[in-house]
């Protein structure tokens, strides 16, 4: 038997969108993961998916630059060419869990929706 697990855990680079594919919701966002070796700093992106109540939960609560961790099962590489002629290469994590890591700006009452919350989806 084998099994994989990713996690990740940086800043959403956009809010999340939610579409239907094949009669199911599904939601699409980019992560940002920083890694600091010494003076250097290099950023690596990831594009997430999530889906069904995932997907939903996701849209609902989630904004660009919050703070996530990212659970995932199926991590895919898949290698292009930019705009400019040059190779690049794109990492795609599907979520199997979401964890809000920040506050969001706060509900009307004044409270944080999402602090710490985790999806149990």
């Amino acid at each position: 038997m084998s099994y994989q697990i990713h996690i990740i855990v940086g800043n959403l680079g956009d809010t999340p969108e939610l579409r239907e594919a094949n009669g199911q919701p599904v939601a699409t966002f980019s992560v940002a993961v920083n890694n600091r070796r010494g003076e250097k700093q290099t950023v690596t992106w990831y594009r997430v998916t999530a889906w069904n109540g995932l997907a939903e939960t996701v849209v609902k609560y989630l904004e660009k630059g919050r703070r996530v961790l990212v659970e995932g099962s199926n991590l895919r590489a898949s290698a292009y060419v930019d705009r400019d002629g040059q190779p690049r290469a794109s990492l795609e994590l599907t979520a199997n869990r979401v964890q809000f890591m920040d506050s969001a700006s706060g509900g009307e009452d004044g409270t944080d929706e999402g602090e710490g919350q985790d999806i149990p989806f």
